[in-house]
């Protein structure tokens, strides 16, 4: 599976295969055999020592010296924009978890920053907001109903511009 990476602001398509050695990092039509043992980093036979620590989305990646900020970026939300679709009218879960509350409904007018959905996981309520002004178009899950990470809680009406 392809994954959409930002390195420093630069938005990569990087993806990771297996061959009989082991990995091949895939970087656009480059290819590298990788492996990471230990703390060390392994591209095309070279190792470099490396700490990696992990923030959700956010991967920090010190290698030769120098701190890199690897950024996930949703697949869905990238190739909406790459088609000029409308990324901020699909509100999409931010983690896995359950429905504990549907303030709004169908046809409902909600300015940015309204509370559209509340859910629930690891026994942490989040309030889930309009990234915009709009007007509701789907909500897509009830009370009680659990989904999965980046599951499409709510639809926007699309704007025209």
């Amino acid at each position: 599976m392809q994954h959409m990476i930002a390195i420093e602001d630069a938005l990569h398509r990087v993806w990771l295969s297996r061959d009989a050695q082991g990995y091949v990092l895939h970087l656009g039509a480059q290819q590298w055999p990788v492996a990471l043992d230990g703390t060390a980093l392994r591209v095309a036979g070279a190792a470099s020592p490396v700490t990696i620590a992990v923030d959700g989305d956010r991967v920090y990646v010190h290698i030769d010296g120098a701190a890199h900020e690897l950024v996930y970026q949703s697949p869905i939300a990238f190739h909406a924009a790459e088609a000029g679709g409308p990324a901020e009218d699909m509100v999409r879960a931010p983690m896995p978890g359950s429905v504990i509350a549907t303030p709004v409904t169908a046809g409902d007018s909600v300015a940015a920053g309204d509370t559209l959905i509340v859910i629930e996981s690891m026994k942490l309520e989040t309030a889930v907001k309009a990234p915009r002004d709009g007007v509701v178009e789907t909500v897509n899950f009830a009370v009680g109903q659990s989904f999965e990470r980046d599951a499409l809680l709510v639809t926007l009406a699309s704007q025209e511009g």
